[in-house]
Formats: C-alpha cells, sequence, structure tokens
C-alpha cells in the first residue's frame, strides 16, 4: 500500500508516532508561514535527507515520492505565472493569443509562483517524512492519544480498512473478467470497466453490513478499542526536529537581509 510499505521497514518504525506528528507538522507551519522561496527549498531538501538518513529510506524511492505531485503543482504553479496583461503593462515576457489577447510574465507573479511551489514541496516533504516512516495503524493510535474526536479516528480506521476490501474485491473481479477475454477492444474494455465498478460498489456494501454484524456480535458499543503498541521515546527526534525548525528560521532571516 504506497507508504505504508516503506513505513514499515523504516528505522524510526519503533518510534514514538507522536514525536513524528510534531515535528512533521510543526516543519509544514513553519515552511508555509515563512513565505520564502529559500524556506521552501531548504525544508524539502533538509526532510529528503533526514528521511534516507534516519528512516533508512532509498534515494531512489524519496525521489520516485516526491515526483508525484509535480504534474500537478507545475500545472497549478503555471497558471499563477501566466497571466492576461493590460495594454502597457510592464512583463518580462508577454505575446499575443489568437492575435488580440495578450498574455505574459510579470516579475511580481513569477515570483508568487515559484514561491507556492517551493513551499508546496517544502510541506509535501514534510508529510513524505511522516508518511514515510509512520504506519497508517500507529498514525491511528497517535491520534488517539493526542484527543483527536473518537468518532474521525475510527472513521480513519474503518476507510483504512476497507481499502484493502476493495482491492482485492476489484483484483479477483478483473482476474475473472479477464478470464472470459474482458478489455480484448476498447468498446469492451468500458462496459467491463462499468461492471467491475458496479460489482465492487454492492460486494463492499454487502462486506461492509457483515463486518458491522460481527462487531456487534463480539459487544461493540460505538467504539473501537486497541491495544499501543511499545515504542521507543522520540527525544532524539524531537531534537532533529529543533535543528530543522532553527534552520528554516536561519535561512528565513539570511534572505530577508540579502534582500533588503
Amino acid at each position: 500500500m504506497g507508504t505504508d510499505r516503506y513505513a514499515y521497514l523504516s528505522r524510526l518504525r519503533r518510534v514514538d508516532p507522536v514525536a513524528k506528528v510534531w515535528v512533521s507538522l510543526a516543519v509544514l507551519l513553519l515552511c508555509l508561514f515563512s513565505e520564502s522561496i529559500a524556506v521552501g527549498l531548504v525544508t524539502l531538501a533538509v526532510m529528503c535527507l533526514l528521511n534516507m538518513v534516519l528512516g533508512g529510506q532509498r534515494p531512489g524511492t524519496v525521489l520516485h515520492f516526491i515526483k508525484v505531485p509535480l504534474a500537478f503543482l507545475v500545472i497549478g504553479c503555471l497558471t499563477i505565472i501566466l497571466r492576461p496583461l493590460a495594454e502597457g503593462e510592464p512583463a518580462l515576457w508577454s505575446g499575443l493569443l489568437f492575435g488580440r489577447f495578450r498574455w505574459g510574465v510579470t516579475q511580481a507573479y513569477l515570483h508568487m509562483g515559484l514561491m507556492v511551489f517551493c513551499k508546496a514541496m517544502g510541506a509535501i516533504s514534510a508529510m513524505y517524512f511522516l508518511a514515510l516512516n509512520t504506519p497508517m495503524t500507529d498514525l491511528i493510535l497517535a491520534l488517539e492519544r493526542l484527543h483527536v474526536p473518537k468518532l474521525l479516528v475510527e472513521l480513519m480506521e474503518l476507510i483504512y480498512r476497507f481499502i484493502f476490501v476493495l482491492m482485492d474485491t476489484a483484483g479477483r473481479i478483473r482476474v475473472a473478467q479477464e478470464s472470459r477475454l474482458g478489455y480484448g477492444s476498447f468498446r469492451k474494455s468500458l462496459e467491463c470497466m462499468g461492471d467491475l465498478v458496479s460489482l465492487v460498489f454492492l460486494r463492499a456494501w454487502r462486506k461492509g453490513d457483515r463486518v458491522y454484524t460481527a462487531l456487534e456480535s463480539r459487544g461493540y458499543d460505538g467504539s473501537l478499542t486497541t491495544l499501543a503498541a511499545a515504542y521507543t521515546g522520540g527525544g532524539r527526534l524531537y531534537a532533529w526536529g529543533t535543528a530543522v525548525a532553527a534552520l528554516q528560521a536561519a535561512t528565513l532571516l539570511l534572505e530577508r537581509r540579502l534582500l533588503m
């Protein structure tokens, strides 16, 4: 399951997940509120490095996950940078669209687009530090300890459980369709995909009803009780988080001093 597979193999797997939540959240918020291109780039580089040094993730793994949001961010930031211009408005580059509309890039919007891109990549790297080193089950237990509303935590747990149910059901239906020569043409593929989606929905509904019945037969009273695992202290991780936050603050101060 994507990041979960790497989280179970991480060197930080047995570290207190609450420490990982606080460190990731603190780094993310500092990156978002800094309004700085340099802080975003520093956050991206440092959190990727911590994933490899502390978590033991391979560089290729980290780069693979960093590439996932790139297409969305590039398209989103291009719509900020490239915009319609008024007549006589100064621009770094401009051109006519359909021979009538003037579009171009101004210095202010170029800076804004780059800032959004760098801040987003820095925030994503902070979240990947949490995702690549904390299995979902540990994260759910950490949220309970942080007094997140119990209903929300239990919904997360049930939804996470049913992701696997949906994947298994869809995989079995797909194999059955292919064994009957499904997906042989474009039209046949559309028909098979429609059947697959409808069958997955119906079977997941029935499975959910059976799971709820099984929970009630075992004394379910509206809340799920789970045992917490044994974790090592997160003091070392807090120290690393403090160092990263100090580096972010130093980068912001240095950038503002250079731009003054």
